[in-house]
């Protein structure tokens, strides 16, 4: 309604504009006219005065001027000597402001005198008038055209676009169901805005409840056995060796909890906060850490570990380390997850080329389908079957690496297993932190 009513005005506006616009051509018009009719009226009435004084001048006295002054009969005449008295006039209309004024100076038998000549200026302007207001009438009706066509074309490409998306919107806010409408021009980019936001909105909120469905489930199942194992714990006559077992199970499922809960607050945390701290970190600073933090851990989970770096071993990244970090680690426990009875192999492969750089982890595991290799990267998808959720792991990877301004996908690896593929943007020398 705020929008309607401000086009509304600005019509309103537009409309004033023109008649201002008209008006000022219509007074400059008649000026114009006017200006022209007087310049040739003075020059006339300066030809009569110069005849008048001429017959003035011949005459024997004053008392025969009236006779001459009386043959003009379509100007008005005054004479006046040096003392400003009339010495005589022409009989009929007086002067007014609408008179064309022309006053010559002269000299009779010694002594001054001035003649005063006048003409109405509509005298012979009927027919211009007439022109101008014919002129007017066309400039009104073109005005009034223009107007009408500019109402048309506001309401046309902006009224009736926005009313037919008001509509739409409230149609949603009422039944909650987005409705499949055309809307042409801005209206329609801003409807189609308002379509993807929304269902944006609505697969997150669905993805929400899947998630919080899933943890629950997921803590309900040790958590049952907590309170079935601390049951038997309350009872009498338990053996000593039972009770640390049973002890030792409730302390095991405890951790399950805890380190449920922990991923989940993570996925939390990189979903509200993106403030990272990233630093130039070299390919061979990061094939470095890599070894340090994670070469002995994998060997010695009996998994063989292989690492390769490619390129140009200064090549840089703008890399938060720590989180960075936590990406790698949950790529490993993923491969241990799905390792089979195969022989265990991890290889990592860093390779630099001129704009970006590329990460490959490979694994010996089970692999995973093509067609779910992008949902493996959905908050608790599974391809295990035999379990409702996974965790968050695989997608706590994609928000950070997403959060670097890189790309994380999966694909087959050459060991039969899972290869995860990160591609970072390269930095110049120039952009590198000093």
């Amino acid at each position: 309604m705020i929008r309607s009513r401000k086009t509304n005005i600005m019509v309103i506006l537009i409309f004033l504009g023109v008649i201002v616009a008209f008006a000022y051509s219509y007074n400059a018009s008649v000026t114009t006219a006017v200006a022209d009719v007087a310049y040739n009226d003075k020059a006339i009435l300066q030809n009569y005065n110069n005849e008048i004084i001429g017959k003035l001048t011949q005459e024997q006295s004053v008392d025969s001027w009236s006779e001459i002054v009386e043959q003009y009969e379509d100007i008005v005449i005054v004479i006046e000597n040096s003392d400003n008295k009339v010495v005589t006039r022409s009989i009929g209309r007086t002067w007014s402001a609408l008179d064309v004024k022309v006053q010559t100076p002269f000299e009779y038998q010694g002594s001054a005198y001035v003649i005063k000549s006048s003409v109405y200026l509509l005298r012979d302007y009927v027919a211009d008038v007439r022109s101008l207001v014919e002129f007017f009438f066309m400039e009104f009706l073109i005005g009034l055209s223009a107007l009408c066509l500019l109402i048309f074309t506001i309401y046309t490409i902006v009224l009736r676009p926005f009313k037919g998306l008001y509509r739409a919107i409230e149609e949603y806010d009422k039944t909650g169901k987005l409705k499949q409408i055309k809307i042409k021009g801005y209206a329609g980019e801003v409807y189609q805005r308002f379509v993807s936001m929304t269902k944006n909105l609505e697969s997150q909120q669905n993805n929400q409840r899947r998630i919080i469905a899933s943890i629950s489930h997921d803590i309900k199942t040790p958590l049952t056995s907590i309170m079935g194992y601390t049951e038997q714990l309350r009872k009498d006559g338990l053996s000593e060796e039972r009770r640390k077992r049973y002890l030792g199970t409730v302390y095991e499922k405890s951790e399950e909890i805890r380190a449920l809960i922990d991923e989940f607050d993570d996925y939390l945390s990189l979903n509200m906060l993106r403030d990272f701290k990233t630093e130039s970190i070299t390919m061979k600073e990061l094939c470095d850490e890599i070894i340090k933090d994670y070469g002995d851990e994998i060997e010695n989970s009996g998994a063989k570990f292989i690492i390769k770096l490619q390129g140009d071993e200064d090549a840089a990244a703008a890399l938060d380390m720590p989180k960075f970090k936590r990406v790698l680690g949950n790529i490993f426990s993923n491969s241990f997850k799905h390792f089979g009875t195969n022989e265990k192999i991890i290889a990592v492969d860093i390779r630099a080329e001129k704009e970006r750089v590329y990460i490959h982890i490979d694994d010996s595991g089970k692999g995973v389908e093509k067609e779910k290799y992008e949902l493996i990267f959905e908050p608790l998808y599974t391809s295990d079957e035999g379990r409702k959720v996974a965790g968050l792991g695989l997608s706590i990877c994609r928000e950070i690496i997403e959060s670097h301004a890189g790309k994380i996908y999966a694909c087959e690896s050459s060991l039969g297993g899972l290869r995860i593929c990160i591609e970072l943007e390269r930095l110049n020398r120039k952009t590198r932190r000093k």
